[in-house]
């Protein structure tokens, strides 16, 4: 129904080569992506060296406004510096007034944007990556990786095998029917596998920041991992 509503509107469109049915994003799908996740906008931006910051003071009678608020900020990718006091390297600031102004909170709230260069001290990388605890979300990219890494050489090494026996004659003809329903086995573990590792993936991005490259360390392994998984 998802899939069928999608092409309805044009989000989608179906492409089909020879036998094989593909599903496609189209330009406006894009745009609908970018609309309801917008951090994936800034994913290959140059940060231009401004930290915007949101300092807000709501009183424990407004705790459904202030939980909108946070809740909004975590949206846009801030991060929590403070208890109550939010911090991104992403130019949300009109998003983040208009909707201050339609909550009620404007009196309540106080955007703020600095260049980096104009605080008095403090390592911009050190800063991000306690902020958005990189460690941690670099360290599952890591996992995620291995996983895919071992899936592939699994694979590779069984393609081998099956090369090696069909050379040697390995395959006896009373044995193909029980060798072919395992190979189908196998290819549907695979499968399962495969979506398992995609689903994980999207998970990751949903908590990703997607901080500019400048804040995040050489060893950020978030290129590696998505050039994996257009793969598999």
């Amino acid at each position: 129904h998802l899939i069928w509503r999608n092409l309805k509107v044009g989000y989608i469109e179906k492409i089909v080569k020879g036998e094989e049915v593909y599903l496609r994003l189209t330009g406006e799908g894009r745009e609908k992506i970018i609309r309801d996740f917008p951090l994936l906008a800034f994913q290959k931006k140059k940060w231009d060296q401004m930290w915007r910051i949101v300092l807000f003071d709501i009183a424990e009678l407004n705790r459904k406004k202030r939980d909108m608020l946070r809740g909004k900020l975590k949206e846009l990718g801030f991060g929590m510096f403070q208890e109550s006091v939010y911090i991104s390297p992403h130019d949300f600031t009109k998003d983040l007034v208009e909707f201050l102004l339609a909550s009620e909170l404007s009196g309540f709230v106080y955007v703020f944007e600095i260049f980096h260069t104009q605080m008095a001290i403090g390592n911009a990388k050190e800063l991000a990556r306690k902020v958005w605890n990189l460690d941690s979300l670099n360290e599952r990219y890591l996992k995620l990786i291995e996983k895919i890494s071992h899936l592939i050489s699994s694979h590779d090494r069984e393609v081998k095998l099956n090369n090696t026996r069909d050379k040697k004659g390995g395959k006896v003809e009373e044995k193909v029917e029980k060798v072919e329903i395992a190979e189908k086995v196998e290819k549907e573990k695979i499968r399962e596998i495969i979506r398992e590792i995609k689903e994980e993936y999207l998970g990751l991005i949903f908590v990703d920041p997607f901080l500019p490259k400048e804040l995040l360390s050489v060893n950020w392994a978030f290129g590696e991992l998505t050039g994996l998984i257009k793969k598999l």
